[in-house]
């Protein structure tokens, strides 16, 4: 419960005194009056939990003056909002304009009945012989332009940065398991079939003694008929425009944050970074990464 021995001391102590209603009685408010009602502090939790949210703590003071008829000053709405509704300022997740409305809900309440059936269709073919094993597929381009990121210096000091303007780049594809933190990453020159093909060959050969289920994207190198796809291998294609869906992406944005500020001379020098990066990866960070509750609870059953 987080509470020391003295304070179960005292409750115990209220108890016996006077029973559960003088253990459930408020104590006497002490030091400042609170600032907002708690019905107010209700209200404001109520937006910002809503993902539309607001864009500054400038509009939240304005939210609580017109809709609230509440003036307050911006210290302390920083201090409500940032330090006890544990608010802060968040880059906001882009969502593809083509993306159907309910499209990512729908995926996920039907995601355990649709692993439940390919697990029987496989094992109705395979038997259980072999071990199945869920991952997710992507691709990302990796190049030695300089990526600038958030710096902290003292006030009044701005940061510097030194800049690589050209851009050449390479192609990382990765699969990554939720369940067990592995994770397989190879580097080609292309985005096409053949390397997706290749990769896939790779793939099968290190981990060959299993059955895998993977979940990708709609991109045409995927939905390709020249496409070679192993036997052991079952591609599950999620809806189209829609990589939340894909936590490998929280993946790539681990690797890219890396690899912000850094100045390059050479694309050699890229993949020497990101090889030591992906080495880096453990079970434990992948699983960190990847390990999304309704994933993990379809993939228990």
């Amino acid at each position: 419960m987080g509470r020391s021995e003295s304070t179960i001391h005292y409750w115990l102590q209220l108890y016996k005194t006077g029973g559960m209603a003088k253990l459930l009685e408020e104590p006497p408010q002490t030091g400042r009056p609170k600032k907002l009602e708690i019905e107010t502090i209700a209200s404001l939790q109520q937006e910002i939990s809503e993902q539309e949210g607001f864009n500054s703590y400038k509009e939240i003071k304005l939210w609580l003056s017109i809709c609230q008829n509440i003036e307050i000053s911006y210290p302390t709405i920083h201090r409500i909002v940032r330090y006890e509704l544990k608010g802060k300022l968040k880059i906001p997740r882009p969502i593809h304009e083509k993306q159907q409305p309910g499209v990512i809900e729908a995926f996920k309440n039907h995601f355990p009945d649709r692993i439940k059936g390919l697990i029987s269709e496989l094992r109705d073919k395979w038997g259980d012989k072999l071990s199945i094993s869920y991952w997710f597929q992507d691709e990302t381009r990796l190049g030695y332009r300089t990526e600038s990121g958030r710096k902290i210096t003292r006030a009044g000091v701005k940061p510097k940065q030194i800049l690589q303007w050209h851009y050449s780049y390479y192609y990382i594809y990765g699969l990554v398991e939720p369940v067990g933190g592995r994770s397989f990453f190879y580097e080609f020159s292309h985005f096409n079939s053949n390397c997706l093909g290749a990769f896939l060959a790779q793939f099968v050969q290190e981990y060959s003694q299993e059955i895998h289920i993977i979940q990708l994207d709609n991109a045409s190198v995927h939905t390709a008929h020249k496409l070679i796809v192993p036997e052991n291998i079952i591609l599950l294609f999620q809806p189209p425009y829609c990589p939340e869906l894909n936590p490998i992406e929280r993946v790539w944005q681990y690797i890219k944050q890396k690899l912000k500020n850094l100045f390059f001379a050479s694309l050699d020098d890229v993949k020497y970074k990101v090889g030591k990066i992906l080495n880096s990866l453990s079970e434990d960070i992948i699983y960190s990464l990847t390990g999304w509750e309704y994933i993990l609870d379809a993939l228990s059953l």
